[in-house]
């Protein structure tokens, strides 16, 4: 799960952030001209100076008051490798999240209402209260191993107009009168957190790696909850280990584990779950034990969990998958083409209202008759783009179609908007439907792929009006 943290505040949160932004630079030197600059939900490139002189403006704080708050925001391995470690998709997530943290406040906030920044970096360093620094093994401000890419987030006390103190390290939380109104629930935004990942990106979360799992299996539960929950997920040690820092007797074993995983650990209908772990292992060794087959795995574990049925052995499906781990939808085989259509047909649908729903099968036989040629994947990463920007939808799949025939002007009406309002529409967009899904079941799952959205060849298109659907 993204892992959301507060730092505890320290004197220095009283005055300035000076020494904060320059730990913060850290990461800078190395890199020279090709450092991480702070962003926000509405620029990406700002200084620090900026930030700096933005936090010790506000007015109406005394002297005991913090200034400002500070945190992270770290992924696991799984999610870094989902996401082909991609920092343009970890931004766009960024972004989206402060809207969830000015929200979370329950006083009617937008993003661009709390002063908030966010810095994107790459390495994690070992510090003197380390283990492995204590004990000499490792020395302090080496670099850590592993994928481990992450934010740091600085916030103001105050939000931009000055009439509102705003403490993410509250004790209050949705209080409706008093001295202190509305509050803030670290625990909420924390849930609020995975599901914005999950939705914004099609992510399929395994049980063991959600918020809610870990709150079960909490010291603070009842010791016959955490047993519970501990009984339902996989070897939680295991799976919480870096594939690429492992030796081969720990990936092995981390195969096996989520091979039995997907073979038992879920109650189907359908029963036990035919798969060769030999022939699987085999592979991976003749790969090098270099993450394809692990991918693979994980992918059958996200389609299973989505509803997947297969009939028969599914070994020779995680094979191809792993040797084309990487390959765009035109190279795949005729075997996995239709796993990656309705992969990311169901991620649209999701987005979609009931009554207008995708049909994949329909839109699948039309891709079928083009000789498996892409058009119709590709329309739908172009209706993907779209969908987020419509009033309105006539026959969702006639538009489908239209696009792949190139024929918009015809059957597509989609009003053409600024960057700007594309982007504040998709992030509230987002929000409301998390909201939806929390209200309904904070524990509910999310369709997901992981296949990276195919990228459509550019070529020059004639210009059309886009009327409304």
């Amino acid at each position: 799960m993204p892992y959301l943290k507060f730092d505890s505040p320290a004197d220095a949160n009283k005055t300035t952030p000076k020494g904060f932004m320059l730990y913060m630079e850290k990461e800078d030197k190395e890199k020279g001209m090709d450092k991480e600059l702070w962003f926000n939900e509405r620029e990406d490139f700002i200084t620090p100076h900026r930030i700096i002189e933005d936090i010790q403006r506000q007015k109406g704080l005394g002297k005991n008051d913090c200034r400002y708050y500070t945190g992270s925001i770290s992924f696991s391995e799984e999610e870094l490798i989902f996401l082909n470690r991609d920092d343009k998709k970890l931004k766009q997530f960024g972004k989206a999240f402060i809207s969830e943290y000015a929200s979370n406040f329950n006083k009617k906030l937008a993003a661009n209402d709390v002063r908030f920044y966010l810095k994107l970096e790459s390495n994690r360093y070992f510090k003197g209260t380390d283990k492995e620094v204590e004990t000499g093994v490792r020395k302090a401000g080496d670099k850590k191993l592993g994928l481990n890419t992450h934010f740091h987030f600085i916030t103001g006390r105050k939000s931009v107009d000055e009439t509102k103190k705003l403490s993410p390290l509250s004790n209050h939380i949705n209080t409706k009168s008093g001295a202190v109104t509305g509050g803030f629930s670290r625990d909420n935004l924390k849930a609020r957190t995975e599901i914005l990942f999950d939705t914004l990106f099609g992510y399929n979360r395994p049980i063991e790696q959600t918020y809610q799992h870990f709150k079960d299996v909490s010291t603070t539960k009842d010791f016959s909850k955490r047993t519970q929950a501990i009984e339902r997920s996989v070897d939680k040690s295991q799976s919480l280990l870096k594939y690429d820092q492992m030796t081969i007797d720990e990936k092995k074993k981390k195969l096996n584990v989520l091979m039995n995983y997907i073979q038992h650990g879920q109650e189907r209908a359908i029963g036990v779950i035919q798969m060769d772990s030999l022939t699987i292992l085999k592979e991976a060794q003749i790969r090098s034990y270099n993450g394809d087959v692990y991918k693979a795995l994980l992918n059958m574990n996200y389609r299973l969990k989505d509803g997947f049925q297969p009939k028969g052995e599914v070994t020779p499906f995680i094979i191809d998958y792993a040797r084309f781990v990487g390959a765009p939808y035109n190279k795949l085989p005729d075997s996995l083409k239709e796993d990656r259509f309705m992969r990311f047909g169901q991620i649209i649908n999701k987005k979609l209202p009931d009554n207008k729903k995708l049909d994949l099968e329909k839109l699948f036989k039309v891709e079928q008759q083009n000789q498996l040629n892409g058009k119709i994947y590709r329309a739908l990463s172009e209706f993907n783009k779209l969908i987020a920007t419509s009033d309105g939808m006539g026959d969702v799949n006639e538009t489908v179609i239209a696009l792949s025939e190139d024929k918009q002007s015809e059957r597509v009406g989609i009003q053409e908007t600024s960057a700007e309002t594309q982007s504040t529409s998709s992030i509230k967009a987002m929000s409301s439907l998390i909201e939806e899904v929390l209200v309904s079941d904070v524990n509910s799952g999310n369709s997901g792929s992981s296949y990276k959205e195919e990228q459509k060849p550019k070529k020059k298109k004639k210009k059309y009006n886009r009327p409304k659907f």
